[in-house]
């Protein structure tokens, strides 16, 4: 027999692995508060944006953010970025997909348009919106989640409600499984989490890149019972395909039956699929890049933090501006957990994403021939999948302007107003027009959109996801290497665009003809725009605009309405005619 002293004692304690991530926790947290004091010290005058805390629970299937970032913040690379996993993921739409109020407006509006498949609806969109909420409801009971009313995941207080807020996190993606990974089966959000109910077994598999250290292993599994495991497949586009490329059902207008097929309502995978980038990129090589040498992929280690090349940064850019200022807005009632810093950092950054990495425009072979100006606009793409793509409500178009030797407009084609409408387009006018794909503009009121316009059964324009069945109109501008020949129809071009034969992979020709009174002095100007929520999108919401019925869409209309929905450059261009 063994008697230890209490020095003792504590000393085996600190040397177990659970003691030892204990206090590399605590020493994080020390040491946090201490770089905030010091810095408040060196700066009394300063009033730095508190930091927001992220939630910290430990459930049987998933731990929250606040847990991770307890040792993957305060990372900085081998050049000084901070590359923290935790402040640039708080910003980002999935780390608010479930706030996300225009997400919750629109699962309002599809509830109400169906109201006998509320609980299907509400479960089925929450399964990639709400995904740790909706997953341990599921695998805990077997029952759906309940997104909306009394008990519902958005109310504070309720029991899925963090899990809910916390979104598309960490211990989400990093446990999704290979299983049916770039099949049907596994897309739609039927993403395949273990369901082993046995909490305390230490066993719990977490996915990363790399091979894990042996200490920072046992840090991991000592403080959130996961047990790191390296498989490729974290890295994989088909691990986004798993809720990025989604197939809904719908009703039939008539009948009211539910049809026994789906339709494609977001389908960027396919689209990447059928692009030459599937060579040579991934989703995460553009939307989660590679930091530039060095990092860390944790802030604790052995003594210290293991630095790897090939470290992904948890940016998760893509082209929505608008939705994270709306965020950045209404923060406080929206429970959000990053700062209006941490928010602004995204939208920048996503702002020069957008105008550096999306698109190019350039004028050609303009002339002026009996009073006719002719120019040609030449658009390239340069993302791999369809632009825009993904969430049917998103739009880019041709602002083209041209003027006198006076500097007066005497052309203007797609020019908008702040409530996100364009001016000439037949669809922002009447809900059940829309404007057609051209290959030649002769008049203000045409403009070139590339968009998709969903259908219903009666051949009816329509934004409710569960009434869309086809594609009345879909010229979005297709990624390079895509064929017409032997792409599948899931990403069909639809609509005038199929009889344009310069409408081909990576690019668009639109040839503009503008009637001029003087042959010297014009100025041609190119506009390339995004705008992630089409006018339609948000108007036709109003209908269901009742505070006690509908208190989401009413609270998002009030968002729209304070913050413009002016659409973002991508990228443009000039020329002069002398």
């Amino acid at each position: 027999m063994t008697v230890c002293s209490p020095i003792q004692e504590i000393y085996t304690r600190l040397r177990s692995p659970r003691w030892f991530a204990i206090v590399g926790v605590a020493f994080w947290g020390i040491s946090l508060f201490f770089f905030a004091g010091t810095a408040a010290a060196q700066d009394a005058t300063a009033t730095p944006e508190p930091a927001v805390m992220l939630p910290t629970e430990n459930g049987r299937y998933f731990a929250t953010s606040g847990l991770c970032a307890a040792c993957h913040a305060n990372m900085f690379d081998e050049h000084g970025n901070d590359i923290s996993f935790d402040t640039t993921w708080r910003a980002t739409m999935m780390g608010n997909s479930g706030r996300d109020p225009y997400w919750r407006a629109g699962l309002r509006r599809e509830v109400l348009s169906n109201p006998d498949f509320s609980a299907f609806i509400q479960d089925k969109c929450a399964t990639c919106h709400m995904p740790m909420a909706r997953t341990t409801a599921n695998l805990s009971t077997g029952d759906v989640l309940q997104v909306f009313g009394e008990g519902g995941a958005i109310q504070p207080g309720t029991e899925y409600h963090n899990l809910a807020l916390d979104s598309v996190s960490c211990t989400l993606c990093h446990q999704i499984s290979n299983v049916h990974l770039g099949e049907r089966e596994g897309q739609s959000g039927h993403y395949t989490i273990d369901g082993s109910t046995d909490e305390f077994s230490h066993a719990r598999v977490i996915y990363g890149p790399f091979v894990p250290s042996a200490s920072q292993s046992a840090l991991m599994q000592s403080a959130t019972n996961f047990t790191q495991t390296q498989s490729d497949h974290i890295s994989s586009s088909e691990l986004c395909a798993s809720c990025h490329e989604l197939f809904t059902p719908y009703f039939d207008v008539e009948t009211r039956a539910l049809a026994p097929v789906t339709f494609q309502e977001q389908t960027p995978y396919t689209e990447w699929l059928n692009s030459d980038y599937r060579i040579s990129r991934t989703c995460q090589s553009c939307h989660m890049p590679i930091v530039d040498g060095l990092a860390p992929a944790a802030s604790v280690g052995n003594p210290t933090p293991l630095m790897r090349t090939g470290v992904s940064q948890h940016t998760l850019l893509g082209g929505n501006v608008y939705l994270p200022r709306i965020l950045q807005q209404f923060g406080e009632e929206l429970e959000v957990a990053a700062t209006d810093e941490q928010f602004q950092q995204y939208i920048d950054l996503t702002r020069q994403q957008l105008q550096n990495d999306t698109a190019r425009v350039s004028l050609q072979n303009a002339l002026v021939t009996e009073g006719t100006l002719s120019f040609d606009v030449f658009v390239q793409s340069l993302v791999g999948h369809k632009f825009p793509t993904a969430y049917p409500s998103r739009r880019t178009w041709l602002h083209v302007t041209v003027r006198d030797a006076a500097g007066t407009v005497v052309f203007e084609s797609g020019s908008y107003n702040t409530n996100g409408s364009i001016n000439g387009n037949d669809n922002d006018e009447d809900a059940q027009r829309f404007e057609p794909h051209y290959d030649v503009v002769t008049a203000p009121d045409q403009v070139q959109i590339y968009e998709p316009v969903m259908g219903d059964t009666a051949g009816h324009v329509t934004t409710t996801l569960l009434l869309a069945s086809q594609y009345l109109k879909d010229n979005r501008l297709l990624p390079f290497g895509y064929d017409r020949a032997t792409a599948p129809v899931e990403i069909a071009i639809w609509g005038d665009a199929a009889a344009d034969t310069d409408f081909i992979g990576g690019s668009d020709i639109v040839t503009y003809q503008v009637p001029v009174s003087s042959a010297t002095g014009l100025t041609i100007e190119v506009e390339l725009v995004y705008q992630t929520l089409g006018y339609r999108w948000a108007e036709n919401l109003r209908e269901f605009a009742d505070p006690v019925a509908a208190p989401e869409i009413v609270k998002f209309l009030s968002y729209y309405e304070a913050v413009p929905n002016i659409p973002e450059l991508v990228v443009k261009a000039s020329a002069q005619i002398q």
